[in-house]
């Protein structure tokens, strides 16, 4: 008789401690990264689904990127990591980050999304094999101009190697400049959700198919960019394909500059969800690492 399997999932938006990191001291960005590895360390996740991860590459060619370090100290074996953007492809001189890597003589600069697995990955086809995730865009602009607004968004989706072999998405969907306090207008508001309801759409055709149709567990995690009363989530996850937020038990706010959770957890289908229990992770601690809170949920899937 196969048994259930119980998972434990976050996702955490961790630039917020990076874009602080652009006007504070260097002791005070130290002091966000430790709290960063702190955090990811306290949490204790199976999964850990991880958005606006920035990374390097210095003059002498190393690699600078708060993954390996998270990897290190927090025992995850499996990792991912799928770019957005990088200079290599997006130079734009617009990006101060870019700039910045210009004269600090990088190699390149990118940011980008990254899953981290206690648990192996397996082939999307074939859950017996081993595989690695794959990185998917949902929305690439004519041309990159440096801001939010032209933003390129992907989802990575992964699998994994252990019964009842779940496919687990992490996505960052769209933002726009004068979408929010204080400086929100009606018609960029607007403009946000039809950007986020139109990747979430190219995210159910990719995934209808071959997981929706089958039955198969899916679990989406990310910073939706989304209040939970906006179409995307409800018409399109909810109504429409039959997911399951996952609805944390205090639910609140899990970005600064906002009065409601952005970040979120879905499950497909209803009928494998034995049972779970949902939190966002509101410490000092999580303060401290990110403009954004860590959203964790406790599975048990059959």
């Amino acid at each position: 008789m196969m048994t259930n399997l119980e998972l434990r999932i976050a996702t955490i938006n961790v630039s917020g401690g990076e874009k602080t990191f652009e006007t504070v001291e260097h002791d005070t960005r130290k002091s966000r990264q430790e709290a960063l590895l702190m955090l990811v360390s306290r949490l204790n996740a199976d999964v850990l689904c991880l958005q606006e991860v920035a990374q390097y590459i210095d003059a002498d060619g190393v690699t600078h990127n708060i993954i390996e370090e998270i990897s290190q100290t927090s025992d995850y074996e499996d990792i991912f990591y799928g770019k957005t953007i990088a200079m290599e492809t997006h130079m734009q001189v617009k990006k101060k980050e870019m700039v910045e890597g210009i004269f600090n003589d990088w190699w390149n600069w990118c940011k980008g999304n990254a899953i981290l697995s206690r648990l192996p990955f397996a082939r999307l086809s074939d859950p017996s094999k081993s595989g690695v995730p794959r990185n998917i865009p949902l929305y690439r602009p004519i041309s990159y101009e440096g801001n939010r607004d032209s933003d390129p968004r992907y989802t990575l989706l992964s699998r994994l190697k252990e019964a009842p072999f779940p496919f687990i998405s992490t996505l960052h969907l769209t933002t726009l400049i004068g979408e929010r306090p204080p400086a929100a207008r009606p018609e960029k508001i607007e403009q946000a959700r039809l950007m986020r309801y139109q990747q979430m759409n190219r995210f159910m055709d990719l995934v209808r198919q071959h997981i929706l149709d089958e039955g198969l567990p899916l679990i989406v995690a990310g910073d939706f960019n989304a209040t939970p009363d906006e179409i995307a989530i409800t018409r399109l996850l909810e109504s429409e394909n039959g997911f399951i937020h996952l609805r944390p038990e205090n639910m609140g706010r899990t970005h600064f500059d906002m009065n409601q959770a952005v970040d979120h957890i879905f499950f497909y289908p209803r009928e494998r969800l034995v049972d779970y229990q949902c939190w966002i992770e509101s410490s000092d601690l999580s303060k401290r690492a990110s403009d954004h809170l860590p959203v964790v949920a406790d599975l048990q899937i059959k």
